[in-house]
């Protein structure tokens, strides 16, 4: 019980990278290892938000603001 907890302390803190994850719990070798990419926006994402920021500072009624929204 206590691995599967620090597993899950490790899956809810951890950010990209490694981390070991000992299935048998005796050291056998029976460990297998867990790669995560990082949480990082895409460059059209930056382009998209960066394009929505830019349209509501520009935006002259809430209407118009109203449709700056991310379209995908």
């Amino acid at each position: 019980m206590k691995t599967l907890a620090a597993t899950l302390l490790v899956l809810a803190l951890g950010g990209c990278g490694t981390y070991r994850n000992s299935i048998g719990g005796n050291g056998d070798g029976d460990d297998v290892i867990i790669v995560r990419p990082p949480n990082v926006y895409s460059r059209g994402d930056v382009d998209a938000i960066n394009a929505e920021t830019q349209c509501r500072a520009l935006a002259r009624s809430m209407l118009e603001a109203q449709r700056c929204g991310i379209r995908r």
